[in-house]
């Protein structure tokens, strides 16, 4: 079957070693789950445009363990020239030796069906222990000069400290940038939060290319979003918005639509919280209380989930395409918050949007266990979940006009752990 076939082509990132990534391992033994099946590495999917899943490559991973292990998150970077055609994609290797590697993805010329991935450069250390996340950004002028680099900000979890390390592309080839070590914890959750633990990474998109980039990190162990920002070639600390104690700030996106507004999710209370950058001073801060991602008195006190941290357990949270509606998981609960952004447009204030809060419309289950990655196609039609301990990716169509979701298909792939999404004429 060729890719003309499919909409997008999904990279999913799979742990390749069993028992990772989960708080309750030591203490409880782990979340239950089938232990003897692990991640081959780095797998193709197809999705068609109706959303059915496919494998491509006849499962067959694309990047092998042999070649990276343990590749729990991808970033895909779309406009990078090359020859060859196709993308660079850069991967996460989440062990205690930290690295990340670029490789180029293509169809093949002979079927056009194959997707291949050669390495783009050898594998590098990422600056840390753990990296669990990585994105990318087009700088203008970052080098001092008028073209834009790409940059890459990879997210070390860490077991000392929580490491920020930034990465240039120049010509196709990667140097480090800058590193920022994090230090110490909150301490409001002693087994979780002695140290910090750098989780997620959010660029501010802006209009202006050659103004100032922010960027935001999600620090789970200080309980902090702490906010840098990025002009002629210089990366400085410009703030940090304090979460609620011992909540874990683990997902982090700006609004695709209004670049002032993000949402953070919080792990370790089950919430999600609605934030903003001031007009004034670009500074972040909250805005209202965070929202529950669970229902409420739930789980009982009879529940298995109940002995793991009370059942809260929050992964990722993301914005729809519109910048609309807010996509919130919780683990354990196994479901999908759909929260519609409520907000008024100030015309006093050239037109501003100001965010009045977050309204739930929908909970549907993931229909799968532990949904660690969420991803919505740049079309905005679906949204797709990769289940951890259920060894599988489910898709989802979203319905624009009121942001449900409804399961369209799922596909096994064992202790997936990332998926994201390229339009399938790109490759």
């Amino acid at each position: 079957m060729s890719l003309n076939n499919y909409k997008y082509v999904g990279l999913v990132g799979c742990y390749t070693k069993a028992g990772q990534a989960d708080p309750f391992e030591a203490t409880l033994g782990g979340v239950p789950h089938d232990r003897t099946l692990v991640g081959e590495g780095v797998i193709a999917i197809g999705v068609d445009d109706d959303g059915r899943l496919s494998y491509l490559n006849d499962g067959a991973p694309v990047i092998t363990a042999k070649e990276l292990e343990n590749p729990s998150y991808l970033t895909i970077l779309e406009n990078v020239e090359s020859e060859e055609g196709g993308v660079v994609v850069c991967v996460v290797s989440e062990l205690e030796e930290g690295k990340w590697q670029p490789f180029r993805v293509s169809a093949s010329n002979d079927d056009g069906a194959t997707i291949r991935a050669k390495p783009a450069g050898a594998p590098m250390k990422s600056g840390g222990e753990y990296p669990c996340h990585i994105t990318s950004a087009r700088v203008v002028g970052f080098d001092g000069e008028s073209k834009a680099t790409s940059l890459l900000f990879i997210c070390n979890y860490g077991e000392q400290e929580g490491v920020l390390s930034i990465f240039s592309s120049h010509d196709s080839a990667f140097k480090p940038e800058a590193k920022f070590m994090f230090g110490d914890g909150s301490k409001a959750d002693l087994n979780r939060q002695q140290c910090s633990h750098a989780h997620s990474t959010s660029i501010a998109s802006t209009c202006d290319p050659y103004s100032p980039v922010d960027i935001c990190v999600a620090d789970l162990g200080s309980d902090a979003i702490v906010q840098f920002s990025i002009k002629s070639g210089r990366v400085r600390e410009t703030g940090r918005l304090a979460a609620p104690q011992g909540s874990g700030p683990r997902s982090l996106m700006f609004n695709p639509k209004y670049n002032h507004l993000a949402i953070v999710s919080l792990e370790m209370t089950g919430e999600t919280w609605l934030i903003r950058r001031r007009s004034h001073d670009g500074c972040l801060e909250g805005l209202g209380s965070p929202v529950s991602i669970l229902p409420s008195e739930w789980p009982s006190s009879d529940m298995t989930e109940s002995q793991y941290n009370q059942g809260r357990w929050a992964s990722d949270a993301i914005w729809s395409e519109d910048g609309k509606y807010v996509y919130a998981a919780a683990r354990l609960h196994d479901s999908i918050s759909v929260f519609e952004l409520k907000y008024r447009v100030d015309k006093y204030r050239d037109n501003t949007v100001v965010a009045e809060g977050l309204e739930l419309v929908q909970r549907i289950s993931t229909e799968g266990r532990t949904p660690r990655c969420l991803c919505m196609s740049d079309c905005g039609q679906f949204l797709l979940v990769a289940h951890q301990h259920s060894h599988d990716v489910s898709s989802f169509e979203r319905n624009e006009v009121n942001g449900k979701l409804a399961l369209v298909d799922r596909i096994t792939l064992p202790n997936a752990a990332c998926i994201k999404l390229i339009r399938a004429d790109k490759l």
